[in-house]
């Protein structure tokens, strides 16, 4: 086994330090935080709350909800939801510095005209945020996923390409580059 560690600093500037050992993860170094990368974060009893509210119908439902990793007790909480404002609203509250996951119940109608709708979960990794995190949220993905039901999953690295896949009106076109030919 190596002895080597690694040391990493998260986008909001603490430290962590990676030693690996045998069969038990990552070595807690004194002084930094550490979060073992053999172990996931855990759903507080407050994301099941918000989820069950984003399920349900009625007065109290919310239309969508942004969840995060809590560094110092290690559990996956609710950090905003709201109830009106569709997409544009979640795309609007995901920050482009760290990874988040979220739940979005997409209303549509089907092609017969029919009201209908789907609850997706969001992992939303943009490709500037710090690689810590996105280990860190990749790890604790699955297992947070898993102990959810009647979702279906679904990932970006962009808000423009979430916007472009439920169907906003504020999604940008991109522009093609056309070939220039050089003589």
């Amino acid at each position: 086994i190596s002895k080597a560690s690694s040391v990493f600093k998260d986008s909001e500037g603490r430290t962590f330090k990676f030693a690996p050992r045998a069969y038990t993860g990552f070595r807690e170094t004194k002084g930094e935080e550490s979060i073992g990368m053999s172990s996931a974060a855990n759903a507080s009893s407050e994301c099941k709350a918000t989820f069950k509210r984003v399920k349900l119908r009625g007065k109290k439902k919310l239309e969508w909800a942004i969840f995060k990793i809590d560094t110092k007790t290690s559990e996956i909480v609710p950090e905003k939801s709201g109830g009106t404002g569709g997409i544009d609203a979640l795309a609007t509250n995901l920050t482009n510095l760290q990874p988040r996951y979220a739940i979005y119940d997409h209303e549509f109608k089907t092609k017969d005209g029919r009201l209908t709708s789907k609850l997706h979960f969001i992992s939303f990794t943009p490709e500037n945020s710090n690689q810590t995190d996105r280990v860190i949220y990749a790890q604790s993905m699955k297992p947070f996923r898993d102990s959810l039901t009647g979702i279906f999953p679904i990932s970006f690295s962009d808000k423009n390409d979430m916007l472009k896949h439920f169907g906003s009106d504020n999604a940008e076109e991109e522009e093609e580059d056309e070939d220039e030919d050089f003589d």
